[in-house]
């Protein structure tokens, strides 16, 4: 993150790598006094510790690359998913694209005292803080020594790259570039500036006591080029960015410089640079198959707080070691860590969140007219499938990739009154100049033939043909009904829902008073005993449209008087009654409510089993991530069972042929593992 004066005045708006070393030089090693055990032995427990994760097939079949913006950015906004990917022993890469220099002066962010600034010495104590944290995440010792080394990944550009001794699949990479030096401001030196060509080359800041040669500068394609060799190198299972697409503020009278978005800037361009790197390196065929996520920012301040108090706690420890409030003695006079953050980690509203920016969707398992489960799920970008499913992993065949490249976020499945499945996602077309780097809602259903699947075709963007609009677009979801119709639904540039049929535009739904400004994405959209199509939103409550024949206009439902919900809604019909699911905030327990005649009423309430992100259910089971990133089933009278791998996206849960429930998850080693439930787990293949 930049600047927190800078931070502060955004909340108000809201009401084959070249890889041997050029150099190679010890960073100047901390040793506490008392230290006397050898180089590299791990310390104490930490006080909240992530127990390792024992991916099936070991650690060898993962890696993970991180791309961020500020030293403190995945702290902030990436964990506990980062924590989690450090403890999994796989190889785990962050690359801080920026210095985040800010106004160079390492002091508390109320402290009015004149302290001199001194933009190289504040980047290497923040670089300072954050190797401390990376250490506490993977050896419990935050003065657990690092290497460091110069590295070219492009010739004639050189990174430094840290290595923790005592756990070496960790490491940071730091091309040292300047940062915005502001939120929203336009500055041409900057990523921002870089990206739409308003500069030809952004230059370099070497910290405090490097051997980066100054004067450095890098162009935009050789911002792009670093990060695709970086992916070439490593052949990530998952790639992190920060968020490509975040939310432009309330328009405010007099406001200069065009729309303010919730997030800074380096933030967005950051993850453009990562989309294009990315996109490069899925077309070259270098990786192996790896889901990409995108974390929301600064928004998650006014979005309800979606993490338990032990998931805050961790978090808040780890910025608190980055932040330097033990005042450790790290032995540079640079500093040990970021002044601006200690002690006040969760003043701004960002730790006690986690959130992606593809909200996930449980409906992409379902059960096809040939009477056997389907799943689908985006590898390099692309659409994947695995057919044949009973919940045995052997039964399952594939993936098979369905051609068409660029999609990003997640999927959905519908299966039609034909008994063709069709699916749903979003393309993002990466162009340098905004009016036309867009993002459009595509479509492609399943050959008659049941064997293939035809082209993605367009459907468009809920505002229509503006191109700014369109990266605010929510990810679609879809009714299919009993005549052939289908309803696509998604969220809008102004924070209502739209929708749309495969033959007709999209039209917005009036927003309900009781919704609040805006609904946030994490649709539930289902079609009830009588035809009758219902759409759910998360926002103050649970926002509900509804229509009033089949395949007819949909309006406001009226309010469903339900607490606010802590992300995404999920929707089903159970004996005739409309049932949603979703997570409370700060619990993360799952709440479901049911309607009986026109009044909701919360009739479930479970054990949180931690985590965030949405609920699947059918009727006896229910899933969800838990609080170390694997999967919790929920099951009759029991309480949470916790297994499968480490994974990306979302479970889904769906019954079978015979009518048994079967869980899915794609790990984050790009495989799809299924379960039935009380079952073991086991991936497909």
């Amino acid at each position: 993150m930049g600047n927190p004066l800078t931070r502060r005045r955004a909340l108000w708006l809201t009401g084959g790598l070249l890889a041997a070393p050029a150099a190679g030089y010890g960073i100047w090693e901390a040793t506490r006094p008392d230290q006397a055990k050898a180089k590299g032995a791990a310390g104490p427990a930490e006080e909240h510790p992530v127990v390792g994760t024992g991916l099936a097939g070991g650690a060898a079949d993962l890696s993970f690359v991180h791309v961020i913006a500020h030293p403190d950015d995945n702290l902030y906004f990436m964990n506990p998913d980062l924590d989690q990917a450090v403890a999994s022993g796989a190889p785990c890469v962050t690359v801080c694209l920026t210095d985040g220099e800010s106004d160079g002066r390492n002091i508390l962010h109320a402290e009015r005292r004149e302290v001199p600034a001194d933009r190289p010495a504040y980047t290497r104590a923040r670089i300072n803080g954050l190797a401390a944290s990376y250490a506490v995440m993977a050896t419990g010792e935050e003065l657990s020594p690092w290497d460091v080394e110069l590295v070219s990944y492009l010739p004639g550009l050189q990174a430094e790259l840290h290595t923790l001794r005592a756990a070496p699949h960790v490491q940071l990479v730091f091309p040292a570039l300047v940062e915005a030096r502001a939120v929203s401001l336009p500055r041409a030196e900057s990523l921002r500036g870089l990206w739409l060509g308003q500069t030809d080359r952004l230059a370099t800041l070497p910290p405090a006591r490097s051997k980066l040669a100054p004067g450095a500068t890098y162009t935009r394609e050789q911002v792009t080029a670093t990060l695709a060799a970086v992916l070439d190198h490593y052949r990530p299972t998952v790639v992190r960015t920060l968020d490509p697409n975040p939310e432009h503020a309330p328009e405010k009278p007099g406001r200069p410089g065009g729309a303010v978005y919730l997030d800074h800037q380096d933030h967005t361009y950051s993850a453009y640079f990562a989309q294009a790197a990315a996109a490069r390196h899925f077309a070259a065929g270098k990786g192996r198959a790896a889901s990409v996520e995108s974390y929301l920012g600064y928004v998650n301040a006014g979005l309800p707080h979606n993490l338990d108090a032990p998931a805050v706690a961790r978090k808040t420890h780890l910025l608190d070691v980055y932040g330097w409030t033990d005042d450790r003695d790290c032995g540079d006079p640079a500093g040990c860590g970021d002044r601006k953050v200690g002690g006040g980690a969760l003043r701004n509203g960002w730790a006690q969140s986690t959130r992606y920016r593809a909200p996930g969707s449980g409906e992409w398992l379902v059960l096809g007219a040939d009477g056997v489960l389907h799943a689908f799920a985006l590898l390099n970008g692309a659409a994947v499938w695995w057919r044949g499913g009973t919940g045995a992993a052997g039964s399952w065949r594939g993936p098979e990739k369905i051609e068409g490249d660029g999609l990003e976020g997640q999927l959905q499945v519908v299966k039609q009154a034909s008994g063709q499945l069709r699916l749903f996602g979003v393309r993002t077309v990466l162009e340098y100049e905004a009016g036309k780097h867009r993002r459009e809602i595509v479509t492609c259903e399943q050959e008659d033939s049941g064997s293939g699947f035809g082209e993605w075709t367009s459907l468009g963007a809920p505002d229509g043909d503006d191109p700014v609009k369109s990266m605010e677009a929510g990810y679609p979801t879809a009714l299919a009904l009993a005549d052939g119709t289908v309803q696509v639904f998604a969220r809008n540039w102004g924070g209502s829902v739209s929708v749309r049929t495969l033959d007709d535009d999209w039209q917005a739904l009036p927003l309900p008073p009781d919704a609040g400004p805006a609904v946030q994405d994490g649709l539930g959209v289902v079609v009830d005993g009588a035809g009758l199509s219902h759409v759910f939103a998360p926002g103050r409550t649970v926002v509900h449209w509804a229509s009033t024949e089949p395949g007819g206009l949909l309006r406001p439902a009226g309010p469903t008087g339900l607490p606010t919900p802590g992300g995404p809604v999920s929707a089903r019909v159970a004996e005739g009654a409309l049932v949603v699911e979703f997570r409370e905030p700060k619990s993360a327990k799952v709440l479901t409510a049911r309607r009986t005649g026109q009044a909701w009423k919360v009739v479930g309430e479970t054990a949180g089993p931690g985590g965030f992100g949405r609920v699947s259910a059918v009727e006896g089971a229910v899933a969800v991530r838990d609080g170390q990133g694997h999967v919790g089933v929920l099951s009759g009278t029991g309480g949470w069972v916790h297994g499968g791998p480490l994974m990306a996206g979302t479970p889904a849960v769906r019954r079978d042929a015979k009518g048994v429930a079967v869980v899915v998850a794609v790990g984050c080693d790009g495989k799809l593992y299924s379960a039935g439930v009380g079952g073991g787990w086991a991936p497909a293949g």
